[in-house]
């Protein structure tokens, strides 16, 4: 979904919550539900939207409470209720932003080589979609972040530069 699609969903949520807010008058309250939009938010859009819907909810509901229910809750519990709120939702958009920031700095940086991968026998070139044969080391190249670097073990090391190398063990060093 683009952003714009998301302020526009989070904005019909958040009025949602609101109406629900006060449809449901004085003794039944959903600030919890305030909850939703202010966690879409912030994972969606981001710390900024997040907190700024965790602010406008709050004053939605501080408004709800001196237009329609001033006789019933004094100025100051509100006002105190209306702290802890916005400090708990803003607490929570800049938490969801940050988890989802670092998720998808980790989803950029991890590329996964996934399902069986065609290689042969003898030359480990691995075959392409398209059929062609392409050596290992470029193939992981080109779908992961993986880098090489060249070397050979010592079983290689014997096999293809042993006449021109005496190794400890051989017995041609030990006698001569």
């Amino acid at each position: 979904m683009t952003r714009v699609r998301w302020w526009s969903v989070l904005v019909v949520l958040s009025v949602g919550v609101v109406l629900l807010d006060i449809a449901t008058g004085t003794y039944i309250m959903f600030p919890v539900v305030f909850v939703i939009p202010v966690g879409l938010a912030g994972w969606y859009l981001g710390r900024n939207a997040g907190i700024g819907f965790a602010v406008t909810l709050v004053g939605c509901r501080v408004g709800i409470l001196v237009v329609l229910e001033q006789e019933l809750t004094p100025a100051w519990a509100e006002a105190l209720n209306a702290g802890i709120r916005v400090a708990v939702l803003v607490g929570l958009a800049v938490l969801i932003a940050k988890v989802a920031q670092q998720k998808r700095m980790l989803a950029e940086r991890v590329q996964v080589l996934e399902g069986l991968l065609p290689i042969c026998s003898f030359c480990k070139k691995i075959r392409r979609p398209d059929g062609v044969w392409e050596q290992i080391e470029i193939y992981v190249s080109h779908r992961s972040a993986a880098e090489f670097s060249h070397g050979f073990c010592e079983a290689c090391e014997r096999e293809h530069y042993g006449k021109y190398l005496r190794f400890p063990d051989d017995k041609a060093s030990k006698s001569g």
